[in-house]
């Protein structure tokens, strides 16, 4: 029987998923989708309405005929802090010591109130101490992971693993055809959340989320022209693109290009903030390009502007660069809507144990 993993990211505005088949040569995409909440004018959408989403997950997984045991699902937000610290070469017994004394200095929460996970990413560096061992080190409140399970627990379901989603960026490109090299940016744009991954050699550096996305867009339309939420998201969604050409475009495109390149200047700011930060950590070294994905990825001409601003390469990813699949059979997503996919599809390459 084949082996099989579901990503599955949970949103503010929809559930989206990927189910991958694990060969020995790599992986072919058996199943892909998103299931789309109602517009609603609250502005916080589903995300406190448990029994709603934890239906729409039963829809999906009835519907689709999904594997519900090898479920990888991700968190993400201002609970999850991941840090990369670097402590002596030692033995194992020591180093998990060592990493939880090194977590109560990274990690800005009560120990009791986090659980904590960490991945070694290199031994045997040289480093002012001698020998020594890269660690990713990933604590999360308890509270969120909680919450996040309950969801499942209300349909009684328990995922094989819970994932950081920033994390699950950096599977994805280890998956594709991109070269990682020294400052590659990986950028996922959300509804509500950012995700960024900083590269530093062949492992990630900085991981933060930022609390930026598409409905701060959503909210500045909603400001300028005095339309509900569900008016403006449709609008965002149908019409929102970011225009170059100016002098043939309608006052109303100009106005909408204007609305949107307004509400990224506060996250191009923390980009900048979060690349002089990689580049005083790095010798100097500078963040070279971008890789880019989430749904306001799918806003025309966003690549094109953060490249402009940012002043370095953007590109979209393709999550499925490196997957086979039968582009018939999937032509409703791919490969327009490619971008959308990035995280349920590196939830997906994660390997758990199967049975």
């Amino acid at each position: 029987m084949a082996k099989t993993t579901v990503g599955l990211k949970i949103g503010s505005t929809s559930i989206k998923f990927v189910e991958l088949v694990h060969l020995r040569d790599g992986c072919k995409l058996r199943k892909i989708g998103v299931e789309e909440f109602p517009l609603s004018e609250k502005t916080q959408g589903y995300l406190n309405n448990v029994n709603f989403i934890a239906e729409k997950l039963k829809e999906i997984i009835t519907t689709h005929k999904i594997n519900s045991h090898k479920i990888v699902s991700g968190v993400e937000g201002e609970s999850v802090v991941v840090r990369i610290i670097r402590v002596p070469q030692m033995k194992d017994s020591e180093l998990r010591r060592a990493i939880r004394w090194e977590a109560e200095e990274q990690i800005p929460y009560p120990m009791d109130d986090v659980s904590l996970g960490y991945h070694i990413l290199k031994k045997n560096l040289l480093g002012a101490r001698g020998r020594e061992v890269a660690v990713l080190i990933v604590g999360v409140k308890k509270q969120s992971i909680d919450e996040h399970l309950n969801i499942f627990q209300q349909i009684g379901l328990t995922p094989a693993i819970v994932d950081v989603n920033s994390l699950a960026l950096y599977n994805i490109v280890k998956n594709s055809s991109i070269e990682i090299s020294e400052g590659t940016a990986l950028l996922n744009i959300g509804h509500r959340v950012t995700n960024l991954v900083i590269t530093a050699e062949d492992f990630p550096f900085m991981v933060r989320d930022i609390n930026f996305g598409g409905e701060n867009i959503t909210q500045n339309l909603m400001r300028r022209w005095g339309i509900s939420y569900v008016e403006a998201e449709k609008l965002k969604k149908t019409r929102g693109m970011i225009r170059f050409d100016l002098e043939t475009a309608s006052i109303e495109e100009k106005e909408m290009s204007r609305i949107i390149t307004d509400s990224l200047e506060e996250l191009i700011k923390e980009i900048v903030h979060s690349f002089e930060y990689f580049a005083s950590n790095r010798k100097g070294a500078l963040v070279q390009k971008v890789i880019l994905s989430g749904g306001c990825s799918l806003i025309k001409n966003l690549d094109k502007f953060l490249s402009q601003e940012l002043e370095i390469p953007v590109q979209k990813i393709n999550p499925f660069s490196n997957v086979s699949y039968s582009r018939d059979k999937f032509a409703q997503f791919l490969p327009s809507l490619v971008p959308l996919f990035a995280v349920p599809a590196g939830l997906a390459l994660r390997e758990i144990s199967w049975t």
